[in-house]
């Protein structure tokens, strides 16, 4: 789900720059950019950027093409990650409500 339409982007991206270091909005706006444009996106950002601070890690687990439905590349785990739900986004099995 895009969190930042202006620059596209997604809770995916988000997700994956805090489990590289990404730890304040600051550190999201500066890779991503978001906030920039028009600035809607950045109470969303912050309350699914806590979220995803407050969840456990996510495993780290070796990328085996033969049972990655994705052919190595990791999008399809990413996926099951954050569901978008009927009451928001789900990071690493936290509810976010909207």
């Amino acid at each position: 789900m895009f969190l930042c339409i202006c620059k596209s982007i997604s809770d995916t991206q988000i997700r994956e720059a805090v489990d590289q270091g990404a730890r304040t909005i600051g550190d999201i706006s500066a890779r991503f950019g978001v906030g920039v444009e028009c600035g809607k996106c950045l109470d969303d950002v912050r309350q699914f950027l806590d979220a995803c601070l407050l969840a456990p890690p996510s495993p780290v687990t070796a990328i085996d093409s033969t049972i990655d439905p994705d052919g190595g590349r990791g999008h399809a785990a990413a996926r099951r990650r954050a569901r978008p739900s009927a009451g928001g986004l789900v990071c690493r099995g936290l509810m976010i409500s909207r």
